[in-house]
């Protein structure tokens, strides 16, 4: 089983669609820290472009493991995070904001890496239940 921090790197290179899956090289990943999205999540002028910086994380991941999943025809391999389709994006943005709430110290961390953490930790599935 995968690592979350690999599946998170295979997940934003899939979205960014810089990485065919037989390669691995460094990928560009967001210099904005998770505080600045922290700080966007949380004032209401801010949360259209909070959800939406959320939702691409989520996508990226998703479709990264249902396409790894299918070319690898890897029936039991589990997702990094599960989010149940009638998931509000207000929810997974409370998710996020608690989680760096609860974790001053990861702030200084890219914010598609801590959203990722905060999505992995927060919807766990498969065997993580």
């Amino acid at each position: 089983m995968k690592t979350a921090t690999g599946i998170f790197l295979a997940a934003c290179a899939f979205g960014a669609g810089l990485l065919p899956l037989s390669a691995a090289h460094a990928q560009r990943v967001s210099r904005m820290p998770a505080s600045q999205l922290g700080t966007l999540c949380t004032r209401a002028s801010g949360t259209g472009l909070c959800d939406s910086y959320i939702s691409g994380v989520a996508d990226a991941a998703a479709l990264a493991h249902l396409f790894e999943r299918n070319a690898e025809k890897d029936q039991h391999d589990v997702a990094a995070f599960c989010i149940a389709p009638a998931t509000s994006l207000s929810d997974m943005r409370g998710k996020v904001v608690d989680w760096m709430k609860a974790h001053h110290d990861q702030l200084s961390r890219p914010a598609g890496e801590a959203v990722f953490t905060a999505l992995h930790e927060s919807y766990p599935c498969g065997d993580h239940k």
